[in-house]
């Protein structure tokens, strides 16, 4: 049985999105995809969970003169428009949320409480979460801190790469590399789910060469002692592996098999057999010639000692080249 998986949608507010106080580029984009993927995948979560940035009076983590790195301009005030969910994510069937940060910086969703004062490690608990995969805004921040966090928490932990945005490339590659260090799994969402099972046990087209054969052996009126290819080429029968060999393995005389019948009867079954590509074995005994859309002569002699004149060719429309 599978595992229980919460996802959590990290910061996705107007804040952190083109336009806003603390604006990343893609934010926007980001929330949209975030929302595309919950609705196609949310019967695989056992949990929705966002976090949201929520300052009332954060101390030193406003400042007029920000250092963008530990400092920052005012931004997700508790309230405010720009404090809210994202309206992608906000229509999304969310089951629990938390806020962080009133009266002190906070980057990790961990350091959130619902509205009944929990923390989130206490409400992936009861909700008896195993495992979470994290998204959100920004990568090189809070989605990367909450990651680091969930995973000292015990929770298996994956961040869906393209379900999130970094404040800047470099800062990017830098929290990729902090997480992919500490154990955090990082893929794309179309991985996420569904991967293909290498133990499944699926046939490959073309693998079973012995029905093959055994459909070319069943052909109404050819034996199985040989067959060729289009050009009249004596071919092995590879369930022999002799050349010239029958079905059963018992070597013909190729030789013997292509040289001239001496009555005309045999003649005409070899030129069939032939023809089609086949080394045929049938004796003329056993040609019914009432078979062939063919006016023979009863008084036809079809002994080696048959005359040209026996026949009559009027009827063959044939105008050889000269």
């Amino acid at each position: 049985m599978a595992e229980a998986r919460a996802l959590i949608i990290v910061d996705v507010q107007p804040t952190f999105c083109e336009g806003g106080a603390l604006g990343v580029e893609g934010g926007n984009a980001t929330a949209e995809r975030i929302a595309d993927f919950v609705t196609e995948n949310a019967e695989e979560y056992a949990m929705l969970v966002t976090t949201q940035d929520w300052h009332i009076d954060p101390g030193s983590h406003f400042s007029e003169t920000p250092d963008f790195i530990d400092t920052w301009p005012p931004h997700a005030l508790a309230g405010s428009a720009e404090a809210e969910l994202h309206e992608a994510v906000a229509s999304l069937p969310i089951d629990a949320s938390v806020k962080k940060g009133e009266y002190e910086a906070a980057y990790s969703g961990f350091e959130g409480r619902d509205a009944g004062d929990r923390p989130l490690e206490e409400i992936l608990r009861n909700a008896g979460i195993e495992e979470v995969d994290v998204v959100g805004i920004a990568e090189s921040h809070c989605v990367k801190e909450t990651a680091l966090d969930a995973l000292k928490a015990g929770f298996p932990t994956r961040v869906l790469s393209d379900l999130t945005v970094p404040v800047s490339e470099e800062l990017g590659i830098a929290a990729r590399t902090e997480m992919d260090e500490a154990g955090v799994e990082q893929i794309d969402s179309p991985h996420a789910f569904g991967f293909y099972d290498e133990t499944a046990d699926a046939s490959i087209p073309g693998d079973d060469y012995a029905t093959v054969e055994e459909e070319i052996a069943s052909y109404e009126g050819h034996d199985r002692r040989g067959y060729g290819n289009l050009d009249g080429d004596a071919h092995i029968d590879p369930s022999s592996g002799n050349p010239g060999a029958d079905a059963t393995g018992n070597y013909r005389d190729l030789d013997e098999a292509e040289s001239e019948p001496e009555d005309l009867a045999a003649r005409l079954t070899a030129g069939l057999g032939i023809g089609a590509g086949l080394i045929q074995t049938t004796e003329a005994d056993d040609i019914d010639l009432d078979d062939f859309d063919v006016e023979i002569d009863d008084e036809i002699d079809f002994s080696a000692d048959a005359e040209e004149s026996d026949f009559d060719f009027s009827d063959i429309n044939y105008k050889p080249d000269v």
